[in-house]
């Protein structure tokens, strides 16, 4: 039965993750559609950011909830694979990512609720101390989404290597969580060149970024299934 309550737990866990995500996509996606720029009219900017806050409110709700969810799954997958060095590795990276992509919510959370908050009947010169520091805020929120990709990846990479080394998961499953962490660190990596100051195309890493997010929902999807399945047929 022990192994049978882990597989429901690695299922729910993915699952919950993906279903989440989806929410909080579709919602921030479907109200941020016609968010005007902030030039040249930034109070007209702030204005549609108010007018939609309470969707946005829930959508940031939702992926804290989908990064929350990757602590139990880690938990799941180290009972799965066996309490060996990978599957250790495997745990921290899926806990760092649980942690560092509620932080990462919870800073984007703050800034926009100061955001909705201060700009208000603002005077246009009030308005872009605003707008300076949620430059600065942006700065920080970009370095923290860089550190949940990065431990998120790690986490993926690990349950492939495991599951290669193994045999407990499919091999294409298994392939699949090692491409997902490639295609995150060829992201992070152009990012990076950018930092240094060498010229490189900025949507190349956003492509990168977006096709992971993209494919971690079938991995989540597929992943679940898996577990789920091997957890009962190994009571059966």
């Amino acid at each position: 039965m022990k192994e049978l309550a882990w597989g429901r737990l690695g299922r729910t866990s993915t699952w919950l993750f993906g279903g989440l995500v989806v929410a909080g996509g579709v919602l921030v996606t479907v109200v941020g559609v016609g968010i005007p720029p902030t030039e040249p009219d930034l109070a007209r900017h702030y204005d549609y950011v108010r007018s939609i806050w309470p969707e946005l409110y829930v959508s940031f709700l939702l992926f804290i909830a989908a990064f929350i969810s990757l602590a139990p799954l880690g938990l799941a997958l180290r009972e799965f694979f066996g309490r060996d060095l990978r599957a250790e590795l495997m745990y921290m990276s899926f806990l760092a990512a649980a942690i560092v992509g509620v932080l990462w919510m919870l800073v984007q959370l703050g800034s926009a609720q100061a955001v909705v908050r201060d700009t208000a009947g603002a005077t246009p010169e009030q308005l872009n101390v605003v707008g300076a520091s949620s430059s600065i805020w942006s700065g920080a929120i970009n370095w923290i989404q860089r550190g949940f990709l990065l431990f998120a990846s790690l986490g993926t990479y690990w349950t492939g290597r495991s599951a290669l080394l193994q045999g407990s998961l499919t091999r294409p499953l298994a392939w699949l969580s090692i491409a997902l962490a490639v295609a995150y660190w060829l992201g992070l990596a152009s990012l990076v060149v950018r930092d240094l100051g060498i010229p490189f195309p900025d949507a190349v890493g956003s492509i990168l970024i977006a096709l992971g997010a993209g494919v971690s929902l079938v991995w989540a999807g597929w992943l679940g299934w898996v577990l789920g399945r091997r957890g009962a047929l190994k009571v059966g």
